[in-house]
């Protein structure tokens, strides 16, 4: 016979502990890491954002004018697309242009308008940026000026 009072091991009541402290703990952290991350992705959009806003510059300088077309700014024509009759083209997190409707995309950099003397440009996220609210869209002007469409303060954002 066993003497059960002798035995080594957890009980049940020490498990159900240590899987509702791991339950918690995992309440916190997932969320934070999955913020954290995406505060990481916005880089591609800022950095997106930036560029473009200096080939605008460098095309102004040139032309003395804006354009509204990404392949006149240097980018891959095969990679350019029409958004809403905006030109546009696809980044991945590895600040890569991706195809229009490639699964790793991030943001979609597009040209909201563009004249003789202005510019402004856009970086909307797409599939698990999407759900971004705080920054949301973010936007830049021939001035510079950064703004974002989310319920963050631009500065916070950019």
């Amino acid at each position: 016979m066993i003497d059960l009072r002798n035995a080594k091991g957890f009980t049940l009541i020490e498990l159900l502990l240590v899987v509702a402290i791991i339950g918690i703990l995992a309440m916190v952290a997932i969320p934070s890491y999955q913020d954290s991350v995406m505060r990481g992705t916005r880089t591609v959009a800022q950095s997106a954002l930036m560029d473009l806003a200096n080939r605008q510059a460098q095309f102004h300088l040139n032309n003395r004018t804006y354009t509204d077309n990404l392949t006149n700014l240097g980018y891959d024509a095969g990679m350019v697309f029409d958004s809403g009759g905006d030109s546009a083209i696809a980044f991945n997190s590895s600040q890569s242009p991706v195809a229009s409707g490639a699964t790793d995309r991030v943001y979609i950099v597009k040209i909201d308008s563009a004249d003789a003397t202005s510019f402004s440009v856009s970086a909307v996220p797409q599939l698990g940026q999407a759900a971004d609210a705080e920054c949301a869209t973010l936007s830049i002007n021939q001035l510079g000026a950064q703004t974002v469409s989310g319920t963050a303060a631009a500065s916070e954002c950019w």
